[in-house]
C-alpha cells in the first residue's frame, strides 16, 4: 500500500507538471524561470510546514509517523493538491510544474529514506533520519537548503 501511495503521487505528479510545460505558451527562457520558481517554492513549502504545521501547529499526527516511520503517510494527500490548486491560480503552469516535480522528489527522498536507503545519497538520507532521532533539527526532507538558511542544521 505504501508504495501505491508514494510512486502513485509520484507519477501523477510528474506526468503532470510534463503536460503542463508541453502545453505552456510561454518562452522556453520564461517558462524555465517559472519552473524554477515553481521548485524553490514548494521547497521553500516543505520546509515551513514540515517546520511550524507538523512539529507546532498539528503535531500529534507527525509525532505518530517518527514513532512508525515506515507506515504509510496517506491523511495529507488531499490538502497538498488543494495547495497545487491555489498555487496555480496564483502563479500560473509553469510555475505549478516545478512545483510539482519537487513534489515527486520530494516523494521519492521520503519513502525512499524508510523502505530503500541505500538508493538516496548517503549525506540526504543521514539528513533525514537524523530529524527523526532529533525532532527539532533538520526540517528539509528533500533538500538541507533551508536548514542552512534557517539555522536548523544539525551539526
Amino acid at each position: 500500500m505504501t508504495v501505491a501511495i508514494y510512486f502513485g503521487e509520484l507519477i501523477f505528479a510528474t506526468a503532470l507538471a510534463i503536460v503542463l510545460l508541453a502545453t505552456s505558451p510561454l518562452k522556453p527562457s520564461i517558462a524555465a524561470v517559472l519552473f524554477c520558481c515553481g521548485v524553490a517554492a514548494f521547497s521553500l513549502a516543505e520546509y515551513l510546514t514540515h517546520r511550524f504545521v507538523l512539529h507546532s501547529i498539528a503535531p500529534v499526527q507527525h509525532r505518530i509517523h517518527h514513532a512508525r516511520p515506515k507506515d504509510a503517510v496517506d491523511k495529507i494527500f488531499w490538502q497538498i493538491w488543494l495547495g497545487f490548486g491555489v498555487f496555480y491560480l496564483m502563479t500560473g503552469a509553469d510555475a505549478l510544474a516545478g512545483a510539482l516535480v519537487d513534489y515527486a522528489w520530494y516523494l521519492l527522498v521520503h519513502y525512499c529514506s524508510h523502505h530503500s536507503p541505500a538508493i538516496l545519497p548517503a549525506s540526504l538520507l543521514k539528513h533525514h533520519l537524523d530529524h527523526h532521532r532529533f525532532a527539532h533539527r533538520n526540517y528539509g526532507v528533500s533538500t538541507k537548503l533551508w536548514d542552512l538558511v534557517f539555522g536548523t542544521m544539525l551539526r
